[in-house]
């Protein structure tokens, strides 16, 4: 099944955003992540582990391209 390029985009700037900001918290911050990526992977039709996959990668590049 292929998966809609832009929404993805979408769901991967978003998810970053929150992962960075969630990480290392225990709180309303963590949950807010871990709904938000249940939502996306359910409006992308891909499993959630796989998406929080992505967005990981996604973070790490986009660490590396700022620490550059």
């Amino acid at each position: 099944m292929a998966v809609d390029r832009k929404l993805l985009r979408e769901a991967l700037r978003e998810l970053v955003r929150l992962r960075t900001t969630a990480f290392g918290q225990t709180g309303v911050v963590a949950r807010l992540y871990k709904a938000a990526l249940e939502e996306w992977a359910g409006r992308l039709g891909v499993e959630t582990r796989k998406l929080n996959r992505l967005v990981a990668v996604r973070e790490a590049v986009t660490v590396r391209g700022h620490a550059s």
